[in-house]
């Protein structure tokens, strides 16, 4: 089964401190252009920024664009810190001895759309089978701005599901991803603990072209435990994800839960991929820009 591939989109605006009115990021924006800033901030971390906090490094690597005051690329992040053995899939011989001095590096992509006449920029960060670094990134970001910009605050909001964006959108499947505990039966069934293999319930409308839900009725119908497990019927869950429809094409968004991040897109079976395992640049810019526009439209009604 190919790697998951998961899409994160943040709102980013900006205020002065001690005033919650929020402010427009275009040309003559106080205290800048938000795009100008933009693409400074990233053009001045072409070169790996290593994290002292955990063995994780990570750069932009800048691509041309068409898009209006937008930029995109990729945001290569990297791992070391650990010793593993490289082996041939399929005849298990082993390969190469990884060092923890070795940096396994992979591409995700990004980009950074700002509208010139909003309040507020739209960032979208890629994942690989859960793997990111959004969290250094933005992290970073709200430093440097800060640090140029004393008198004011930059804030990051998750996309997805933010209130309203996704409250009316009708959801035809809704899965449950790992339950925290063995289910009796279903260890009868494989003869084998649920722990040795993965295992999903997977709740369907009968009807064709039915739908069991809006997404905001199914979210009062589950509930999270305090260790972030789904709670549905009595069992727990490590994560649940719906077949939601966004705009035009049906997108799959995890609800809550530990095992899938509330509010990632899963794009996984709507990309292209090259021999590497990661998605074709091409396809994965497409799917961005037109969840792009999808959610600037509804952020602007």
């Amino acid at each position: 089964m190919p790697f998951a591939i998961g899409l994160r989109f943040y709102r980013i605006t900006v205020r002065k401190k001690g005033e919650k009115d929020i402010l427009p990021v275009g040309p003559g924006s106080e205290p800048c252009d938000l795009n100008d800033y933009m693409n400074d901030f990233v053009a001045k971390r072409t070169n790996a920024t290593v994290e002292t906090s955990e063995p994780r490094t990570w750069f932009f690597e800048r691509k041309d664009t068409n898009s209006i005051r937008a930029t995109h690329g990729y945001l290569n992040y990297g791992t070391h810190g650990f010793e593993s053995k490289l082996k041939d899939v399929n005849t298990r011989q082993e390969k190469y001895n990884r060092q923890a001095s070795d940096l396994e590096e992979i591409p995700l992509y990004f980009q950074i759309w700002t509208p010139s006449d909003s309040k507020f920029a739209i960032i979208a960060f890629q994942s690989f089978q859960g793997r990111s670094c959004v969290s250094f990134v933005r992290a970073a970001m709200v430093r440097d701005f800060q640090e140029r910009f004393p008198s004011y605050i930059m804030s990051f909001q998750v996309l997805v599901p933010a209130a309203s964006l996704l409250d009316t959108a009708p959801v035809k499947t809704i899965t449950f991803i790992k339950p925290r505990k063995s289910s009796d039966r279903a260890d009868r069934m494989l003869g084998k603990p649920m722990d040795e293999v993965d295992y999903e319930l997977t709740v369907r409308a009968k009807k064709r072209g039915g739908v069991l839900a809006t997404y905001s009725e199914l979210r009062k119908l589950m509930s999270q435990s305090s260790d972030g497990f789904v709670e549905f019927d009595g069992h727990e869950f490590e994560g649940a994800k719906a077949d939601v429809k966004m705009g035009r094409k049906r997108r799959t968004v995890g609800v809550f839960g530990s095992g899938i991040d509330a509010g990632l897109i899963d794009i996984s079976e709507n990309v292209k991929r090259a021999k590497s395992g990661h998605p074709v640049f091409e396809s994965i810019m497409s799917e961005v820009d037109d969840l792009m526009e999808e959610l600037y439209g509804n952020l602007k009604t």
